[in-house]
């Protein structure tokens, strides 16, 4: 299984790698085995000029995947598993919708899918800004001795982030209350499993791996901001200071949530209060709310909310496909551009963990969940995401030489 960071302070990189003019597999495995080499000694804190000197790893950590594309090179050893076959999001096209039935569309000029336009991801999350960006630059120092103008790799994308330590997103609320904290569970919904993915024989070499998606999303904070605060917690299902979810909605309109405690502290440790939110598609249970709540508004609206919408209450194995269980991590950017109105855009780099890409792409489409949806609520006009950058990549099992050592060797 790959190591995974959990949520906290750090610092994100992910870069993309293209496979350039007609090499073979077995030297691509070579210079990422070399690649990885490096990694390791950075991880140790050790430079590769500098091998006499230790210094600061800031706890990096390093991982590889690979787009489809890849199993189109000359010499690779195995075929592209079956789950990951038509399992991409749709080419980047200005104003498209990534996908069919979803409601949320790519950013107008200058979107891409590097699922389908790289090869290999690596990202690399660190404690510090220096790691992650050291990593980068050994990267690049590496391939640009490597590039012969004909033939190599070439680093073509990078993108960059953090995660914020009040844990909360730009829109003001606390984020990844609604990931999965047990262990177990996260690895049951991450790890791609025999028996659950259904395996045929020829993919049995994927269990232990995963597949990641990313999506480099835009966030139209000035359209958020006009949004008035009861509505924005309506539409996110959680009330925005203390992050506790909504149980209904008052016959005025104002969303109500579950005792009295007002803290605006993160919320570091499971309470059930926080976290779980109560089954939205049946009739409320706070009896001593009954009285104030409009049931009916109440049962439209939380369903529609973004928790409502993205965390269904089902027990469901997390190994099960259908479960949609994923594991999602965050990580916020802020960009400059050249507009006098609006030059700073800020967003965030979403990266989930499943072991099918099904997971995500139902959650994305069909409209029981986020279909025909820009992020919540029952408004089909808002269009507060947008997104940059696409890609689902498979993420394979931890192997001796670097992972991914048996497709090119």
């Amino acid at each position: 299984m790959p190591k995974f960071t959990n949520f906290g302070n750090h610092s994100y990189a992910i870069v993309f790698l293209r496979v350039l003019g007609d090499m073979h597999a077995s030297e691509v495995g070579r210079s990422l085995r070399k690649l990885w080499n490096i990694y390791k000694l950075l991880k140790n804190g050790k430079l590769t000029d500098l091998r006499e000197s230790v210094v600061p790893s800031g706890g990096l950590s390093v991982l590889i995947g690979y787009g489809p594309e890849i199993f189109k090179i000359h010499g690779l050893k195995k075929k592209i598993p079956r789950d990951f076959k038509d399992s991409q999001f749709l080419p980047a096209n200005s104003n498209r919708s990534i996908l069919e039935g979803s409601g949320i569309s790519y950013v107008n000029g200058g979107c891409e899918n590097v699922g389908t336009s790289e090869h290999i991801v690596i990202q690399f999350v660190s404690e510090t800004q220096l790691a992650s960006s050291r990593a980068i630059v050994e990267t690049s120092e590496y391939l640009s001795a490597l590039y012969n103008g004909n033939s190599g790799l070439r680093l073509t994308k990078i993108y960059t982030g953090f995660q914020r330590d009040d844990m909360r997103s730009w829109l003001g609320f606390h984020d990844g209350l609604s990931n999965m904290r047990s262990t177990k569970e996260r690895k049951d919904a991450i790890c791609i499993d025999r028996q659950y993915n259904q395996l045929i024989p020829d993919d049995f070499w994927t269990i232990g791996g995963t597949y990641m998606s990313f999506l480099r999303i835009e966030i139209d904070l000035k359209y958020w901001r006009k949004i008035k605060r009861k509505d924005q917690e309506i539409i996110v299902g959680r009330d925005k200071l203390t992050g506790k979810p909504l149980l209904g909605i008052d016959k005025h309109g104002n969303p109500l949530t579950i005792g009295k405690r007002r803290t605006t502290n993160p919320i570091t440790k499971y309470n059930r209060f926080y976290h779980d939110h109560p089954d939205y598609f049946k009739k409320p249970k706070a009896y001593n709310l009954i009285k104030r709540l409009d049931i009916p508004s109440s049962i439209v609206s939380l369903t529609q909310s973004h928790v409502g919408r993205t965390r269904h209450i089902a027990n469901i194995n997390p190994k099960d496909p259908t479960s949609r269980r994923i594991y999602r991590q965050n990580f916020e950017f802020v960009d400059f551009h050249s507009n006098e109105r609006s030059p700073v855009k800020v967003g965030m780099n979403f990266v989930s963990f499943q072991n099918d890409p099904r997971r995500l792409l139902f959650i994305l489409n069909d409209p029981r969940w986020l279909g025909q949806s820009n992020f919540g609520g029952s408004s089909s006009s808002m269009n507060l995401l947008s997104v940059q950058a696409s890609g689902m990549f498979f993420i394979p099992p931890v192997e001796r030489e670097f992972p991914g050592y048996s497709l090119f060797q």
